[in-house]
């Protein structure tokens, strides 16, 4: 067993995935694609969102080869988050990435009367999100492939082209990454390769790991281990990740008071509902024994002016007493 930085963490995924030779084992096996040639675009991005959970993005551009083995120029993004809540934040991203008329190859077409436009061909986005949570009942995969499946009106599957630009450009491959999943059931060489996801628990992030050296034979886990043991002994590496496990601990202690307090004033909440629950039922009784005695005294020739002297309350209640 080798003791390893641990990859969920920022420094050390980023670290790692800047060595292109990691980056086309680890994409290229999720994706399952042959990567050609990939490079991280200079646009990482670190965010925590307004309810404390923190999200990571890296951006490739990789040339890989089709299912027509043609070489074909795609745009990757990799976004991490521990904790669930950042939907709303990928989705921005993603926005952002449709948006941008940089992912794409220009084309000069002539057109009518010798006139020429410059026509846009945008390159495929495959999305992949490795989360620190699970997704839900029902859902115990530690990958999950998927893609807009079109059918025509008897239901029947298109098998659209995959040169198609139109219908490429409008829509994404994704892949979810389940890291607490990823050491349940190895059965596959990608299993074998994501186990170093596996130590993620969000509110225990272990800065260091033990991992196994020969569970698995194949180049691609040893490109990976000798990516985590380079990491291991980078100092300055070392230095950025205490800093980000320190910092989020800290969240995780402000974030476990928060919970605390929330308890305290739920259970205080609950007790004044349940006092004013109380008052309210007494003062029903009230009002029900008032109403006997005001039907009393009216079936004994009382007046309405008597009996609202008598009990204290208006005439007016005195009428609806006595319906």
């Amino acid at each position: 067993m080798a003791r390893v930085v641990n990859p969920i963490y920022d420094t050390v995924f980023k670290y790692i995935m800047q060595d292109p030779r990691v980056a086309k084992v680890l994409i290229g096996n999720i994706l399952n694609t042959k990567i050609v040639d990939i490079s991280m675009n200079n646009n990482e991005y670190s965010t925590t969102l307004p309810n404390g959970k923190h999200i990571f993005k890296l951006d490739f551009s990789a040339t890989i080869l089709n299912k027509d083995n043609q070489k074909q120029l795609i745009h990757i993004e990799v976004q991490k988050a521990l904790e669930s809540g950042e939907i709303m934040r990928f989705r921005e991203y993603l926005g952002a990435l449709y948006m941008d008329n940089t992912k794409c190859d220009k084309e000069i077409i002539s057109t009518y009367k010798g006139r020429t436009k410059e026509i846009d061909h945008p390159y495929p986005i495959h999305s992949i999100y490795i989360l620190g949570h699970e997704l839900g009942d029902g859902l115990k995969y530690s990958v999950m492939k998927g893609e807009n499946i079109f059918f025509d009106q008897q239901g029947n599957v298109i098998n659209v082209p995959e040169n198609n630009d139109y219908i490429k450009g409008l829509t994404h491959k994704i892949t979810f990454v389940i890291a607490p999943l990823t050491k349940n059931n190895v059965k596959t060489h990608l299993d074998k390769l994501l186990t170093i996801f596996c130590e993620c628990n969000p509110q225990d992030p272990k800065q260091e790991i033990e991992i196994d050296e020969y569970f698995d034979d194949s180049e691609d886990y040893k490109i990976l281990i000798k990516a985590l043991q380079k990491a291991s002994g980078d100092k300055q590496l070392q230095g950025n990740l205490s800093l980000e496990q320190h910092a989020w601990k800290n969240f995780i202690d402000l974030e476990n008071e928060n919970n605390d307090l929330k308890e305290i004033v739920g259970e205080q909440k609950n007790q004044l509902i349940e006092q004013k629950n109380q008052l309210i039922e007494q003062k029903n009784q009230l009002i029900e024994k008032d109403k006997k005695i005001a039907k009393k005294l009216y079936t004994l020739g009382n007046s309405l002016e008597e009996i609202s002297e008598f009990l204290s309350i208006d005439i007016q209640n005195v009428k609806e007493y006595l319906k």
